[in-house]
Formats: structure tokens, sequence, C-alpha cells
């Protein structure tokens, strides 16, 4: 896994916004997000906000957890898409 940025903000709906720690954001767009803990949260699925300053929108599989992982400025994870075991063509 590799780190991905840090939570900022989340809505009701279940969706929570980072601020990404990598600079080719929208390559991660469609990964799998993991917590400090290693517990897979949800999935990246849009990235929002100046080129400069980018966010990473966040699809949270239990809409309850944004605001504990906000309230604890939680660390976010990903793992990159080469690496989640896919079968290369031969």
């Amino acid at each position: 896994m590799r780190l991905l940025g840090v939570s900022e903000t989340w809505t009701k709906e279940g969706y929570l916004v980072a601020k990404p720690y990598i600079s080719e954001v929208l390559r991660v767009v469609g990964s799998l997000v993991y917590d400090d803990s290693g517990h897979r949260i949800g999935r990246v699925v849009d990235v929002i906000g100046k080129t400069s300053d980018p966010r990473l929108v966040v699809k949270l599989e239990h809409p309850d957890m944004g605001e504990l992982l906000v309230s604890r400025k939680e660390r976010l994870y990903y793992v990159p898409r080469r690496e989640r075991g896919r079968k290369k063509a031969r």
C-alpha cells in the first residue's frame, strides 16, 4: 500500500474529501482506499478542485465512518492498480 493523503471533510451521503499527498491524482481514480489499520474504507471516485490544489473524493463503504476519519485526520492509503493481483497479458 502507498500513502494517498489525509482526510479533510465528509458528507452525510457517504463521501469523504481528502487532500492528496501524490502528484498524479488522476491515476488513483478507481483505486481502493484503506485507513491506517489496513481496513478498506472505500474507493476513489472523483478528483475535484483546482489543478494546483486538487482534492480526492472517496465513496465510503460505510457512510457513518466519515466523521471518525475526519476527526482523527486519518492518513489514507491505496493500492496501485498494477499491484492488485491482475494477471498481465502474455
